[in-house]
């Protein structure tokens, strides 16, 4: 008996240490295995802008070839790509502090997952246009591209948003890589078969974010029943920290959907105007519903609902029409918000689909109404060529104001089936033990993942 008693305690003990071993460098694997993968196709499949890349006088060798800054078109959205980065990294970065056991990986994987998307976007582009055009063109990086990946990236961490704490790092590293790929798919169909612009993603980025992640936390299995109560609280502090990651994106709204129009100032004044009315919209309408609703202010949709107005206007943020359109938009977006942070999050868990930062409330719903919004503008409109100079689809020597409706329509459920159906089988794949899953009992904590110490109470000592 004490034999078999020695003999089981050391097979305890190796499972124990081969559980830790593999726990410790299951993200190193994933991560030192995806930069190489970066790095290798970095460089085969992108090069410098050619504005960037040092030219030499033909006449003297010797000089270099100058170009004016104020006569690169790009270099004057260098401001707005920094307002988008800074969107990426610190608003979401910061809203992502609200969970009381989730500030550091809140914070920290929206860092990472910034970083990795970043690189990737470029390379995802260079594969998509390989799939459609069959060519092998290298992407040129230049703010333009930097732009365009903010915008990938911001989708991507909407998707974190929905799988809040559900992910350990190396699947978060999967979902880098495989997203993106199928955003630009999504996106590649939308714009140049159904011939729809959607210049802030009003479901290109928010919309596409959103699903994917619902689609993404119902492949991983995730129920509410398993997560630990305690481990969805928040705090005053940290609800705080999230509180600035909301003022953050607000402030920097209108940037992120005028930030790829630099070519032309007529057309990206008027996105920011517009972005900036219908912002202002949803911040009023969302305060005033979520104290209609609850009698107070409930300080989730304070943080995330005032902001639908952003989402909302993406599609038709361009639209050449008069201010109170955007404000209508917008503040029927923060309404819709705030009631669906109110009523309709704990339906959606009833039926098992798991939201844990809520983005399908900012990011989903939003993005659809907004999308069904700007059909409607397009269909009121009695002149098909009022919108001419900012969408694709008037390129159509047949569009009409009613087939134009009809591709809007189809874009938002080529979108909706796109995502939810690829997070679902990107769910399935980082299912298996190699990606490290996140236990039920540890989902929402971020313990497993960071070196903490235990924490010295602090006592007033000082003498009334």
């Amino acid at each position: 008996m004490m034999f078999l008693k020695q003999w089981y305690q050391r097979r305890v003990r190796a499972n124990n240490l081969r559980k830790g071993m593999l726990g410790r460098f299951t993200f190193p694997a994933f991560g030192y295995i995806a930069f190489i993968l970066v790095l290798i196709l970095f460089g085969l499949t992108t090069k410098l802008d050619d504005n960037s890349v040092l030219k030499l006088d033909e006449s003297d060798a010797t000089k270099r070839v100058t170009i004016n800054a104020g006569g690169n078109a790009i270099m004057s959205s260098y401001g707005m790509m920094m307002d988008a980065t800074a969107m990426c990294v610190m608003g979401f970065g910061f809203l992502y502090a609200f969970c009381r056991k989730y500030t550091w990986g809140g914070v920290t994987f929206n860092f990472l997952i910034c970083g990795m998307c970043f690189l990737w976007c470029q390379v995802s582009t260079w594969f998509v246009n390989l799939i459609f055009t069959g060519k092998h063109v290298k992407t040129e990086i230049n703010l333009e591209a930097i732009i365009g990946a903010d915008l990938v990236t911001a989708a991507v961490l909407i998707t974190f948003g929905v799988a809040y704490g559900f992910l350990s790092p190396s699947q978060l590293i999967v979902v880098c890589l495989l997203e993106p790929i199928a955003m630009k798919v999504n996106e590649h169909i939308v714009v140049h078969y159904l011939h729809t612009s959607d210049a802030g993603g009003s479901i290109l980025t928010h919309g596409f974010g959103a699903f994917f992640g619902l689609g993404l936390t119902l492949g991983l299995g995730i129920k509410a029943k398993n997560i630990p109560e305690e481990n969805r609280q928040t705090s005053y502090v940290a609800d705080s920290f999230a509180l600035v990651g909301s003022i953050v994106l607000w402030m920097f709204w209108p940037s992120f959907n005028g930030s790829l129009l630099y070519d032309d100032a007529t057309v990206q004044q008027r996105v920011v105007v517009n972005t900036y009315l219908a912002i202002c919209a949803s911040c009023v309408t969302a305060l005033v519903t979520s104290h209609m609703v609850h009698g107070k202010l409930d300080i989730l949709e304070v943080q995330n609902a005032t902001l639908a107005g952003g989402v909302s206007i993406g599609m038709s943020c361009s639209y050449n029409v008069d201010p109170w359109v955007p404000v209508l938009i917008g503040g029927l977006a923060g309404i819709l918000s705030s009631v669906g942070y109110g009523k309709i999050a704990g339906c959606m868990e009833s039926v098992g689909a798991m939201d844990s930062a809520g983005a399908t409330q900012l990011h989903g719903i939003p993005g659809v109404f907004g999308a069904l919004a700007a059909a409607i503008v397009v269909v009121a409109t009695t002149n098909n060529q009022y919108f001419a100079a900012d969408t694709v689809w008037t390129e159509m020597d047949d569009n009409t104001n009613g087939k134009q409706f009809g591709m809007i329509i189809a874009s938002i459920i080529v979108t909706v089936a796109i995502s939810f159906i690829t997070g679902i089988l990107n769910g399935l794949l980082i299912r298996i033990p190699v990606c490290g899953t996140v236990p039920n009992k540890m989902l929402i904590d971020e313990m497993p993942f960071f070196e903490k110490e235990e924490e010295t109470p602090v006592y007033n000592t000082s003498i009334a």
